[in-house]
């Protein structure tokens, strides 16, 4: 398989992985939208994992070259794809956990305890 060919499927890949995401995202919810990079940038990596190891046999030393170079620069978005979501995340929770903790409080200041109540 020519390095030209595996490039054309792990784009075709990746569109059919993005576009299942976004019809989910429309359909079921819409925090699937977020994870639309992560998800086809995984296929990607899995797909020239998967070529690197069991179907690259050729002659040709610069074709496995190029496959370990494609497979590190999609590692690399990949990881910065997680952490821009794992990221987004904690900043959306960080509210709702902000508005939790005032709340916390609030109960608490409800039921102090003063120190001649407990003698």
């Amino acid at each position: 398989m020519s390095l030209k060919f595996a490039i054309l499927i792990c784009l075709s890949l990746m569109c059919l992985i993005a576009c299942i995401t976004f019809y989910l995202g429309i359909k079921i919810s819409k925090r699937f939208i977020r994870y639309i990079p992560v998800f086809s940038l995984s296929s990607g990596v899995i797909f020239f994992y998967i070529r690197l190891n069991y179907i690259s046999n050729s002659p040709n030393p610069f074709e496995s070259i190029f496959d370990k170079i494609a497979f590190i620069i999609l590692l690399v978005v990949f990881s910065f794809a997680l952490l821009e979501v794992v990221i987004i995340e904690v900043v959306e929770n960080t509210k709702l956990l902000g508005k939790g903790i005032i709340g916390i409080r609030k109960a608490l200041k409800l039921v102090y305890i003063k120190k001649e109540q407990v003698r």
